[in-house]
């Protein structure tokens, strides 16, 4: 069995996905883990085994100060939702089950 879990989130939103995807390992299942390409993500799924594939942009941008940049200072929402269903949808096609959590990419300034 193969299973792919995708999500775009903070930690806190990105840690029980995790959790799930080592159970499912332990089950003998094959498992897949698309996640915001930021530094601990990569971090948190290499501390279990589980490889990290990154999808979509950061949710921490460098430089993005506390207060929510302009309009302009941010990529178009609807490619950064593109970007991201276009890479699932291309993974998704080999598994027997799909998991997906947390928020679409609003613009990164958490």
């Amino acid at each position: 069995m193969r299973v792919l879990l995708t999500m775009y989130a903070s930690r806190g939103d990105v840690q029980p996905p995790v959790g799930l995807a080592v159970h499912v390992r332990a089950l003998g299942a094959e498992v897949e883990v698309y996640a915001p390409p930021d530094q601990e993500f990569a971090e948190l799924l290499a501390g279990v085994g589980v490889p990290p594939l990154p999808v979509g942009q950061p949710v921490r941008l460098p430089g993005i100060k506390a207060t929510p940049p302009s309009a302009t200072d941010l990529p178009p929402r609807a490619a950064l939702v593109a970007a991201q269903f276009d890479t699932v949808a291309v993974a998704a096609e080999e598994c027997d089950a799909l998991i997906a959590t947390g928020v679409m990419p609003t613009g990164g300034w958490r």
